[in-house]
Order: structure tokens, then sequence, then C-alpha cells
């Protein structure tokens, strides 16, 4: 957690009826006449958001949710060409690029400033976030974390790889499949990579000379999970970086896959609901926000999503690690240090 203004302390849980009540959204005003909130959302997470989700949501409001598939990268893309004027309302973003709109004003502050800071929570149930899930004092804090660990072929593993030093087995040689820096788990493996070897994850030299030790053990840096993972499955690759949640799908399957978190912990990508900055449905796009914070959402994320909730109040299903075996990195300084890093890792790493 950076430092900076504390969370106030934490308000009652809410129903989402009553979230949205409180937040002067119209209740049961569905059909032709309700609002669109239009949500950008990773592309591999529209079906969650549509299945798990809007339908509450909705619900409860009448409101119809547009979701628009955008990598976070893109979201950010898009939010700055269209400042001041802005065609979406809701962002599902990494938390890293969130830190970088939150910097530059493009997302809306969790705090009203013309309200004390014990009442002046925007999205009242973010009050229950952990302390850790406030990357950052200008932006909500992360609504839930994924957990990046090894998605590997059970068929070439007799037990799961239990350390990050798997990855410099040499029987590996030509079997590991890790991502470039066209992906945002390039960084987070180099930052990983160094917080190992030298404590610290914002050590450049550690992180990359510890990644050139894996040189001969690389078969692709990859820009896509899902491609990265059908290489595991279909045994081209042994290993990659995943997420419970993808090896569950694709043992389901039938694939011959499993998910481990390393010893040293897997890593958090935070991750979850920013209100972008002058939005024309500020109220309801902090109801949804809301509702993302909710008991019920949080549960649902860890249930059916293998996310790891940010409120410490929910029980974390079996096969999901709990929030702190987590390794939690500086997702601030590592977006500010991302643009040179790939220019390192052109440099140095891809032949």
């Amino acid at each position: 957690m950076t430092s900076g203004r504390r969370p106030p302390p934490r308000f009652a849980a809410a129903h989402l009826l009553l979230a949205v009540a409180a937040a002067h959204v119209p209740l049961g005003c569905g059909g032709p006449t309700g609002e669109d909130l239009v949500i950008a959302v990773p592309p591999g997470r529209i079906a969650d958001l549509e299945n798990y989700f809007a339908g509450p949501f909705e619900t409860a409001t009448g409101a119809r949710v547009i979701p628009v598939g955008l990598r976070s990268a893109e979201q950010a893309a898009r939010v700055r060409v269209e400042s001041g004027n802005p065609s979406l309302d809701v962002l599902w973003i990494d938390a890293g690029e969130a830190a970088l709109l939150a910097n530059e004003g493009l997302v809306e502050t969790p705090f009203d400033p013309e309200t004390p800071a014990e009442g002046g929570l925007r999205v009242p149930n973010a009050a229950w976030a952990d302390p850790d899930a406030w990357f950052s004092q200008r932006a909500l804090p992360a609504t839930f974390a994924s957990a990046i660990g090894f998605l590997y072929n059970t068929t070439h593993f007799a037990s799961p790889p239990a350390s990050w030093t798997a990855l410099e087995d040499p029987a590996l040689e030509g079997r590991l499949a890790l991502f470039g820096f066209g992906s945002t788990l390039g960084p987070l493996t180099v930052a990983a990579l160094a917080r190992i070897d030298a404590g610290n994850e914002t050590d450049a030299d550690a992180g990359f000379r510890r990644l050139g030790r894996l040189r001969n053990n690389v078969l692709v840096y990859g820009t896509s999970g899902p491609a990265n993972n059908q290489l595991v499955a279909q045994g081209e690759a042994w290993l990659t970086l995943g997420l419970p949640s993808q090896a569950r799908h694709l043992a389901a399957e039938g694939a011959p896959v499993g998910w481990a978190a390393p010893a040293e912990g897997a890593i958090a990508l935070p991750q979850g609901i920013q209100i972008v900055t002058g939005t024309r449905r500020p109220e309801l796009a902090r109801a949804f926000a809301d509702y993302m914070f909710s008991p019920e959402a949080q549960r649902i994320a860890a249930r059916e999503l293998q996310l790891v909730p940010s409120r410490s109040d929910t029980e974390i299903p079996p096969g999901l690690p709990p929030p702190d075996a987590l390794m939690r990195l500086d997702m601030v300084t590592l977006g500010d240090l991302r643009p040179s890093w790939a220019t390192r890792f052109r440099r140095e790493v891809i032949p």
C-alpha cells in the first residue's frame, strides 16, 4: 500500500438494494427508459460480468449494463483520448493502469473533497477493503486480485512445482512459456524475480539477471495468457504463469493441467472497478462499484471466478490462496518503471 490518506473506518455492510437506493439511483425503472451503464472490461472477463454481476445489478436498478471488451492498456488509451467527453462510465482494469489514470485525474477520486473523511467515501462498501488493496489514494482500492501462479502440465510434473526456482530447472529447456512486455505479466515477472533475488521488486538489475538465467528454458515470450495456457495443455510447453480459474477450466475440458502457488507467493494482480472522471452517470457508476465491494459480489468473485477478494470477511474457497499468501508488488512504482524496463527487455532479452 502506498503512503497517504488512510481509508475511513469500515461502514456497516449494505445489500445491493440499499446501496443503490442510498446512491439515489431509481429502483425498478427497467425497460426502454432504463439508463445504459457502459463498462470497459477485459475481453476474457465479459462472460464473467454478464453471467455473475450484470443481472443482479440490472434487476435492482433497471439499468442496462453494456460491456465493451478492452484490455487494461486499451482502456487507459481510450480514456485519455476521450478525456472530457468519455464514452465509458466504468472500468474493470488492472491496478497499474488505474494508478496511472488516477495520477492524470482520469478516474474519480474515492473521497468527496467537500465531505469530511469519515463520510466522504463516494463508494461506501470500499471502506471494507483491506489496507493492502489501497494501491493509490487517488483511486478506488482494488476490488479483488488475480493470483498469478504456476499453470503446469501434469503429465510432465510428478508433483506440482513448489518454488520460483523451478523455472530454472534444466529439465525445462525449451518448455517454459513466459510473457513479454506486451502483457502485464512481463514486467510483473521481472519484478517478482527481483523481489526473490534482492528483496526489492524495483531492482531491475536483479530481475533481469534472474530472467537471463531462464533464457535456455524459454519457448516463447507471449502476450496472451490463453495462448500460453494452450501450449501447456497441448504439452508443447510444460509450465507457464496463469490463474487457478484458467487451470480449472482447462482441466474440466480434459486437459492435463494443474495450478500451484509457489512457496514465495503467487503474484497478486490487483484489479477492479474504477469510475471514469466526467461520466454522465456518476451515481449509477458509483452504485455499481459499491455493489462489486458488497459481500455478495465478493463471495461470487472468490467462489465462481477464483479471484482473491479485497474484503477480509469473505470466505476463501479451496484451491485459492488467502490474501496473506500473495506476493504484493508496488504497482504504482512498477507502472512508472514499465517504459524503461520494456526498452531493456527488447535490448537484452528478445533475440
